[in-house]
């Protein structure tokens, strides 16, 4: 499989990066009549881009810039895809977790530890599909909505390790990429570490603020399990001279003042009866509690809001 080529990171607007793995599913799905749609969003914080903390060198590759709106999808183009071409399952069995396998690899090779790079995760949330968009050269689009609430529980995330990679694997390509060593190889010795989203918990009572600045969304099909489609970098990176960084969110749980963040992504997706089916029976416990929880939290600010805006004589 050839390396796809990915550009810059947009200066003025949000950008979307979508792995070739997500976009192979949802063909075979289409093809094959089967399931295939978004489940979660994982929001990071990822840190400031500076040498040697964050960053990452690409000069062999003839990438001659420390920009990170430039090295970060090239990062993604000759390192991470280059991991998803490969196998990497022991006796050459599939791996599903692939792409998320080589994201959280990819930011090792960028110079953060695994510690550091599983406490980029801040937040996670099920995603909802609102509604289908049919199209019959491309099967359609759908919207999501990715939600970060005003009343957020702490979240403690839960991984597990897969036993399914190999240690090593050796690859064959010839073409510009990018490997662990210079005998072409791939190391997953500890480095075989997924989210376990269903064994992820969530405080009832404990109240957190927290920073995110990337999203990351999840998909599954006829597998069941959740894979990694795509991040978006919701701003680019901004030079301040000594390093770059993103604009950061700050989620301010329990403060009634606020009603969260809502994300909408215009996405490509799999508009076939088996989707549509299994998405209208996770909606049905998801999308109007959402919907009637956000109408809720807005009645709310636009009420305080009202009051702040009433002279003090009449509040009283």
């Amino acid at each position: 499989m050839n390396l796809p080529i990915i550009s810059q990171l947009k200066e003025t607007q949000s950008t979307y990066i979508t792995f070739s793995k997500a976009l192979l599913d949802f063909d075979k799905s289409i093809a094959n009549g089967s399931p295939c749609y978004f489940t979660k969003m994982v929001a990071l914080n990822l840190p400031v881009w500076e040498n040697p903390n964050f960053f990452i060198n690409l000069s062999a590759l003839g990438i001659n810039t420390n920009n990170p709106n430039i090295v970060v999808p090239k990062m993604i183009q000759y390192y991470m895809e280059n991991i998803i071409r490969q196998t990497i399952g022991v006796n050459d069995v599939d791996v599903p977790e692939i792409a998320e396998i080589a994201f959280w690899k990819t930011l090792n090779k960028m110079g953060l530890s695994t510690v550091q790079s599983k406490a980029t995760v801040t937040f996670i949330n099920q995603i909802v599909t609102s509604n289908f968009v049919t199209s019959e050269n491309n099967n359609g689009w759908g919207e999501i909505v990715c939600v970060i609430p005003n009343k957020c529980k702490s979240l403690e995330t839960v991984w597990k390790s897969l036993t399914t990679v190999t240690n090593v694997v050796q690859g064959v390509n010839s073409d510009v990429c990018l490997f662990d060593n210079g005998d072409l190889q791939f190391e997953f010795i500890g480095k075989k570490d997924v989210l376990d989203f269903d064994n992820c918990v969530f405080d009832e009572v404990e109240e957190k603020t927290f920073d995110f600045n990337t999203l990351l969304l999840f998909y599954t099909d006829e597998s069941g399990v959740n894979k990694l489609h795509g991040i978006n970098f919701i701003y680019p990176f901004e030079n301040k001279v000594t390093y770059w960084n993103q604009q950061t969110f700050t989620q301010k749980t329990n403060i009634a003042q606020t009603i969260g963040y809502q994300f909408l992504f215009n996405m490509k997706t799999c508009n076939n009866q088996a989707t549509q089916i299994a998405i209208q029976s996770l909606n049905d416990h998801t999308h109007w509690n959402t919907f009637s929880q956000t109408l809720g939290l807005l009645n709310s600010f636009l009420e305080n809001k009202m009051r702040e805006a009433q002279p003090q004589s009449l509040i009283s």
